[in-house]
């Protein structure tokens, strides 16, 4: 069956499965607790990257959640529903992702900003575009095609829901190199604090609330949130970090990434305002939707080859993905001979699960191989740049630049040398990464990443 059939095909199943699963039937006194005296909700997710574990159960929550709450509701999707590393994605044109959003834009408004990724499958971002909107979503971006001129779509967009009016605007990443190479060429970019000073007042006049969905990061955030009012919702993303926090009257969130967490904005009116309550939600993978279930578990069938689907190693317990790249990083201090290694958090994807790995599940944990490099540093300059590693823990806004590294706790002597290794990336980044610019590295021969951490996770 093509993808298109396939496609058609599911959507038409999807818009049989509208009602809450029974399984979730405790959640409803719950959910009315979290949204007394709401007016609407709104559905966050950022960084799906082809969720193939979690999508089903997410279809399921947000069902299950809207109907709990008994209010209207809209789904803000906030950059990269795909992920050309996941090859039941690319092999089927995504057709798990586009049922995945056909079947909640049957049933809800759904907002799409475009992400680095949206062109993995098609190669072409206006050809996403056209399958978004064919699929029911409302696609959003301050992107610019190079061969018209035009943007790939409207910069932003208004959204009536449960008696307010929202204006909603779109910014997307301005690194090149973060996009497909193929599309590179055809990408026009503006910054995001410049489309902000010329964009948000026209965007947002007359609404009662106005939200930012910026699949920027949050360096180039941090450069323009001073300059929202009081109220304004900001959805981040692109980073693959998971907090929210009041800045300045500003609601700011991140929501994680591959569908581990569900976003959940609840608007209540207060006076003349209306005020923006965000809860995360965490997503266990495995279960929820049967119809979305079934798809996928085709798709593998029919797209996954005997090598994608060989079992490479048995994980003891499931961790978190601090947890999990912490066994990464493990692996390399070990095969590079190190006293501490580190790794760049978005070379990970997908936490470790209980239960056989196989290669398919891994190439979700591990996105990106590469070489290993190492250096030797003092204690006193290793315990500098370990104050930005870890970037989960931060309590403030200021302490957070986006790429970071995931590194073990450490006890260090000022004093004394050690050996650093490092993903060869995260290496070559090392003033992103690391806040330096005078490390010398050197390669490892014979150490690539992706290699050494399934042989060690294989000895588990």
């Amino acid at each position: 069956m093509s993808f298109h059939a396939t496609f058609a095909l599911n959507r038409r199943l999807m818009l049989q499965g509208a009602a809450a699963s029974a399984a979730l039937a405790a959640l409803p006194l719950a959910a009315r607790a979290q949204t007394e005296g709401a007016a609407a909700l709104l559905f966050t997710l950022a960084d799906l990257h082809c969720a193939y574990a979690r999508l089903p159960k997410l279809l399921e929550m947000i069902r299950a959640e809207r109907d709990a709450a008994g209010l209207p509701a809209a789904v803000l999707i906030n950059g990269d529903l795909f992920e050309t590393g996941n090859v039941v994605g690319l092999r089927s044109g995504g057709a798990a992702d586009w049922a995945f959003v056909a079947a909640l834009a049957a049933e809800m408004p759904v907002i799409l900003n475009l992400g680095n990724h949206e062109p993995d499958f098609t190669l072409d971002m206006a050809e996403t575009v056209r399958l978004a909107r064919d699929a029911g979503v409302t696609v959003i971006s301050n992107l610019t095609d190079t061969r018209s001129g035009a943007g790939f779509a409207d910069p932003a967009t208004r959204l009536k829901l449960g008696g307010l009016t929202l204006g909603v605007m779109g910014l997307g990443v301005t690194a090149p190199f973060t996009y497909p190479k193929e599309t590179r060429e055809t990408l026009g970019f503006t910054e995001a604090p410049d489309t902000v000073a010329a964009g948000f007042g026209p965007a947002t006049e007359g609404t009662d609330l106005a939200v930012i969905m910026t699949h920027a990061g949050v360096t180039p955030d941090k450069a323009y949130i001073d300059s929202l009012p009081e109220g304004t919702v900001m959805q981040g993303g692109h980073d693959h970090l998971s907090f929210d926090m009041d800045v300045d009257h500003v609601t700011y969130f991140h929501g994680a990434c591959w569908g581990t967490e569900l976003g959940v904005v609840t608007l209540r009116r207060d006076g003349g305002a209306i005020r923006a309550d965000y809860r995360a939600l965490p997503v266990a993978a495995g279960g929820g939707d049967a119809t979305l279930l079934g798809l996928i578990e085709d798709l593998k069938a029919t797209h996954l080859s005997p090598e994608d689907s060989a079992v490479i190693a048995q994980i003891p317990e499931s961790l978190d993905i601090h947890g999990s790249i912490l066994l990464a990083a493990e692996a390399v201090r070990a095969a590079a001979q190190a006293d501490v290694a580190m790794l760049g958090h978005t070379t990970f994807g997908a936490p470790l699960a209980a239960g056989p790995l196989t290669k398919y599940d891994f190439d979700a944990f591990v996105r990106f191989g590469g070489g290993i490099s190492v250096t030797e540093v003092t204690g006193a300059r290793l315990r500098e740049i370990l104050t930005l590693a870890n970037q989960f823990r931060a309590a403030d806004l200021d302490a957070r630049t986006g790429d970071y590294m995931h590194v073990a706790d450490l006890d260090l002597d000022d004093s004394a040398t050690y050996r650093l290794a490092m993903n060869g990336w995260s290496a070559m980044n090392q003033e992103t990464y690391l806040g330096t610019t005078d490390l010398v590295f050197e390669t490892v021969e014979g150490l690539e990443l992706k290699a050494l951490v399934t042989d060690y996770l294989a000895q588990l």
